[in-house]
């Protein structure tokens, strides 16, 4: 690919040829182009450009294969290139194509709001769960296991699963979330495990309470940044307690027990509370300590520390080899991507965008919030990835580093929670 180290300049519609990258003015709405910003790829695109009343464009030399053709000194702008003309079929196809995407738009909105309904409901039980474990309540197992054998039913379905970033008031209360968002993950691995229906559900009842011990703990214990030995003792006996206060309640499975008192053993046995190592700790714990460690390091109470989905990812493979299970790591890469939901990307056509789901299927191309400053925050484009085989993620971005206007638009999440739901039958096509 060719580099051009020229600055960006206005070039008109009859200069240009295939390989110059352009950006359009204007709304989203008022071209058949999926973005305003793209590579021409053909002399049908410019035709388009023509028939859509486009005169001018901005042309990016920079990302561009070949430089727009020189206009003839002596050259007029020809008279139907200001006027929009009656498109050609190849246009009106475009057109259909984006009115088609408009109608995806509309219903993907609704698929995120009746997710979050779900998600909200959900949440809304959790502390009634945990509460009544404490209190030995056999009828709070009972509701959680009817819960995750809802939302293992999403994953067991044979309709596709999304996993969708949900939009979460952050709270002090992060246990709640953190053991919702835990049972979530569990179910995701677990079900790309390859586990059997019953223990599948099982161990997302475990991670659902799997800090339940941390309850008989000081709460200012539990978020002292720098714990003294004695109390780093302390927290460390909340897989025991939690074992105790389940055996207390009745109506646990062996795979949830396991998941309770083992999620932080590691593989190479230095984890607690019994050392375990390598198969001796029960496969669902070991995928509740990938799941369980993935939400603390992007969703820690010091938003400080707290990384970026992507980047959790990377420290978890880089850092933790010898710790965590790496065939189980590696069907958790394949159920969230290297980009999960919640990440900040810049794709190849320098658009700015944030990855809000991801479809089981194809989790390499996820869907987008996109950052458009012509389009209204409450009208922001999502994008499926998929759509354009073409476009890539170029890079992940720090929310830190966003301009101010556009992390406003994009509105990362403080909080990263995730909750799944059946593909749209008609999105999923």
């Amino acid at each position: 690919m060719a580099t051009f180290s020229i600055p960006e300049y206005r070039v008109h519609v009859d200069q240009l040829q295939p390989g110059v990258f352009i950006k359009l003015d204007g709304a989203w709405f008022n071209h058949p182009f999926l973005f305003n910003k793209f590579k021409i790829k053909s002399q049908e695109q410019i035709n388009t450009l023509r028939d859509s009343g486009v005169t001018e464009v901005i042309c990016v030399p920079a990302k561009s294969d070949k430089l727009p053709r020189p206009m003839p000194a002596d050259a007029q702008p020809k008279a139907e290139a200001v006027v929009k003309k009656k498109p050609d079929a190849a246009t009106e196809r475009m057109w259909q194509v984006k009115k088609e995407r408009i109608e995806k738009l509309k219903q993907k909105r609704e698929e995120i709001k009746r997710c979050e309904e779900k998600y909200a409901k959900s949440i809304a039980a959790v502390p009634g769960m945990l509460t009544g474990v404490m209190t030995g309540s056999g009828e709070a197992v009972q509701n959680a296991q009817a819960l995750v054998s809802d939302m293992a039913d999403v994953f067991l379905s044979e309709r596709d699963a999304i996993v969708h970033l949900m939009d979460t008031k952050a709270t002090d209360e992060g246990l709640y979330y953190h053991s919702l968002n835990v049972s979530v993950l569990c179910l995701m691995i677990g079900k790309a495990c390859g586990l059997p229906a019953e223990e599948l559900k099982a161990v997302g009842v475990g991670a659902m309470f799997h800090d339940v011990g941390k309850n008989r703990i000081e709460k200012k214990i539990l978020r002292n940044p720098h714990p003294t030995k004695a109390e780093l003792q302390l927290i460390h006996m909340h897989p025991k307690y939690g074992l105790e206060l389940a055996a207390k309640a009745g109506g646990f499975t062996d795979p949830s027990l396991a998941v309770i008192f083992q999620h932080h053993e590691r593989l190479d046995g230095t984890g607690y509370p019994s050392r375990l190592s390598g198969t001796k700790i029960h496969v669902g714990a070991r995928i509740a300590a990938i799941a369980d460690i993935y939400d603390n390091l992007v969703n820690n109470p010091d938003q400080q520390k707290a990384v970026t989905p992507h980047q959790a990812m990377s420290f978890m493979f880089a850092k933790l080899k010898t710790k965590l299970d790496m065939q189980i790591f590696a069907n958790f890469i394949r159920c969230l991507g290297i980009y999960p939901p919640g990440t900040l990307v810049q794709l190849s056509n320098e658009v700015l965008g944030m990855v809000i789901a991801v479809n089981q299927k194809n989790p390499l191309k996820p869907s987008l919030l996109i950052y458009d400053p012509e389009i209204p925050k409450e009208e922001a484009i999502i994008f499926d990835m998929e759509e354009d085989p073409d476009l890539q993620v170029v890079k992940s971005i720090h929310p830190g580093q966003l301009p101010p206007e556009i992390f406003a638009y994009l509105n990362p999440r403080s909080k990263v929670t995730y909750y799944m739901d059946h593909a749209n039958e008609d999105s999923a096509k």
